[in-house]
């Protein structure tokens, strides 16, 4: 039997396919399987939506305890570390997204091992290092012509640099963690890393006050 393949029907079909795999891992990463979101029952859609977001709702609360924990250092000048709390977390979050987003693209092609593990955590460290210092610099210098106060921008400096490398680290190791103990890292690497990135900043950030500010 002789058969004919039509080319641009297959290159088609295969197009299709990478499509919707991109869709689907665009909505995994905020914690939604696109098969539950399209269905038309408000119930379903609630059970697979609703338990990540605990994940945010649980470091809400983290978050809330902390700045009663750190109220001295965050009212300090005016509240003016208070004033940069959402960029350094936006920072932060943006590093981790990126960092699941290229961690769960190569778990496709390259199965993880403890082995392999560690280097890449060194070579990630050291990119969020380079990602942390340049956005600290920026933004350190656009306070201090704000503010003028360079107790507040060394804290913002520690803060960011070491919140932005800490995420890029949870943004790779969360992932590669649950795929090594045989759990689905697409819906739940990004809610869950997201969340440890931000208590990781905080605390990095209000630490840096306590030990900087008088």
């Amino acid at each position: 039997l002789l058969g004919v393949v039509d080319v641009d029907l297959y290159t088609q079909e295969m197009s299709d396919l990478e499509r919707r795999e991109s869709r689907d891992q665009l909505f995994q990463l905020i914690g939604v399987q696109l098969s539950d979101a399209q269905q038309g029952n408000p119930f379903l859609g609630f059970r697979s939506r609703f338990p990540w977001l605990l994940c945010n709702m649980g470091g809400g609360i983290v978050a809330a305890l902390l700045s009663i924990a750190y109220q001295r250092e965050l009212a300090w000048g005016n509240a003016a570390l208070a004033l940069f709390i959402p960029v350094v977390l936006a920072l932060a979050e943006s590093v981790c997204i990126q960092s699941v987003s290229l961690t769960l693209e190569g778990l496709h092609s390259r199965p993880p091992t403890w082995a392999a593990l560690m280097p890449r955590l060194g070579r990630e460290l050291v990119t969020g290092l380079l990602l942390g210092g340049s956005s600290a610099l920026i933004i350190g210098l656009a306070a201090f012509l704000f503010l003028g106060q360079g107790r507040v921008i060394a804290c913002l400096v520690n803060g960011i640099a070491g919140g932005m490398a800490a995420a890029a680290l949870l943004g790779l190791a969360v992932p590669h963690l649950l795929r090594l103990l045989r759990l689905d890292p697409r819906v739940a690497a990004g809610p869950l890393a997201l969340t440890l990135a931000d208590m990781a900043t905080l605390l990095l950030y209000f630490n840096a006050a306590r030990g900087l500010l008088p």
